[in-house]
């Protein structure tokens, strides 16, 4: 079992190397991808030529979504940032220490990555990522030998349970009053987060991918021959070593600026406050009723991370120098994000009275739905979408209606299918790079170093996930 399991992995990861172009480049791809489908099924408004439809798409669709994920974006590198600044501190890096001492081996290393990705990754899907990327580092410095490539994918594959978890966009959504859906007349209530995240089905089905499943495929993907690891550059090692809060003896002649910078009471000050309004936040939640879980979100995420780092750090110099070196791991996230709000904007772009590109690919999947397979077919219709609007509530914002008018007419649980959107969502991540850019940054990989075995979990988790979400009690 263990060699044929292998030999698929090697032979994913020859052909993703040989045909996968780079991040960036995929992008560009599926830019002129969707662009072009965009301009042979989307409909041109009344009187509009086709020279004027590619002029419309082109600025009102590509260019017209083009800074729509700015602020998502700015989000996005502030919790990779604060993530690692905190996981600089001597007691982030001490407990990411000792879990990576837990296993005895190079494979159970291996196996034990998603594991922790996976369980982060429920708490907060951005924490997954930081959390997975560093414990990553962590445990290649333990296991100096280790296959790093490997390690990386699975601290990304840990990444899949995310749109099952506490954070998860479509069930959030459905249970936020006045949502898109209400306010278009096709729900008339919101829907608890216990008949959706807190479900039997749900559930079940996080602990058997994150945690049954990634753990044995890693274990039976990871080489036995030396000759077929490749281990992590020693001195990058040594470099992501030398962070952490350290003591600076300041000469008595310092200046009264540089006793500000090197003061503990500052940064303990500042930082203290910073985690009081945090505290008060998820108080102030729960009064409303609203859980903490309920409650999150990146901005009260980053929030935390960098108060707390900052806190732990102990003086404002060293939080600068920490923040200082995670700037290099951000700019695939500056650089890429831009290109997929464009894709977004192409694949909602409906001018008139037209159907955007991904109303039609959710309708299409829907109209060819076999009775009683509609969970199965949204689980597949979210993952195909997902290529294009690589963002949980931005893709359910067009193809949600459809899906649950689609539970309606048949007599579907609609909780159900928004849940198989969700996992469908999460699914196909395993094989779009989007969400693989700040975790790449910090490993120093590139996509084709560990999409191979993502394709593994991909074939792996979709079995599971299919059959789950449609059999298994809500």
């Amino acid at each position: 079992m263990t060699n044929v399991v292998r030999a698929a992995a090697e032979n994913s990861s020859k052909l993703v190397e040989r045909y996968l172009p780079d991040a960036f480049l995929f992008a560009v791809i599926l830019t002129g991808v969707a662009f072009a489908l965009a301009m042979v099924f989307v409909a041109p408004a009344d009187g509009v030529g086709m020279a004027g439809h590619a002029q419309n798409l082109l600025l009102d669709g590509w260019y017209g979504g083009f800074w729509n994920l700015l602020s998502f974006g700015m989000q996005m590198t502030l919790i990779l940032m604060t993530g690692y600044a905190l996981a600089q501190t001597r007691h982030v890096d001490a407990l990411l220490t000792k879990l990576a001492r837990i296993p005895n081996s190079e494979k159970g290393a291996a196996a034990m990555v998603p594991v922790v990705a996976a369980a982060a990754s429920f708490v907060h899907w951005g924490l997954g990522l930081v959390v997975g990327a560093l414990f990553a580092r962590k445990i290649a410095s333990e296991f100096r030998a280790i296959d790093f490539p490997i390690v990386v994918a699975g601290a990304y594959s840990g990444f899949v349970v995310w749109h099952g978890g506490l954070a998860g966009s479509i069930p959030l959504l459905l249970n936020t009053e006045g949502n898109f859906l209400i306010e278009a007349g096709v729900l008339s209530s919101t829907y608890a987060t216990g008949g959706t995240i807190f479900t039997v089905a749900n559930l079940v089905l996080v602990v058997a991918v994150g945690f049954l499943f990634l753990p044995a495929l890693f274990a039976l993907m990871y080489p036995k021959s030396d000759a077929k690891k490749t281990p992590i550059d020693p001195e990058e090692l040594e470099a992501s070593a030398d962070g952490g809060t350290t003591n600076v003896s300041l000469p008595d002649d310092a200046s009264i600026a540089t006793r500000i910078e090197h003061s503990g009471l500052v940064a303990t000050g500042i930082g203290l406050a910073g985690l009081l309004a945090v505290a008060l936040y998820f108080g102030e939640g729960i009064t409303n009723g609203t859980m903490p879980w309920n409650n999150l979100n990146l901005n009260i995420v980053n929030f935390a991370f960098l108060f707390l780092g900052l806190t732990l750090h102990g003086t404002p110099k060293a939080y600068v120098e920490s923040i200082v070196e995670a700037v290099e791991n951000v700019w695939g996230i500056i650089l890429q994000f831009p290109f997929y709000a464009g894709i977004m904007g192409i694949m909602a772009y409906a001018p008139g009275e037209s159907v955007s590109l991904a109303t039609q690919i959710a309708q299409g999947m829907v109209a060819v739905s076999p009775d009683g397979a509609l969970p199965a077919i949204a689980f597949f219709t979210a993952g195909l979408v997902n290529f294009f609007v690589p963002s949980g509530g931005g893709e359910w914002a067009v193809i949600g209606e459809t899906l649950v008018k689609a539970a309606q007419a048949s007599g579907t649980s609609i909780p159900r299918v928004a849940m198989a959107a969700a996992w469908g969502d999460a699914w196909t991540n395993m094989i779009q790079p989007f969400w693989a850019i700040p975790l790449l940054s910090i490993s120093g990989l590139s996509v084709r170093d560990i999409m191979g075995y993502c394709v593994m979990v991909l074939l792996g988790a979709g079995v599971l996930v299919t059959v789950g979400i449609s059999v298994l009690p809500m």
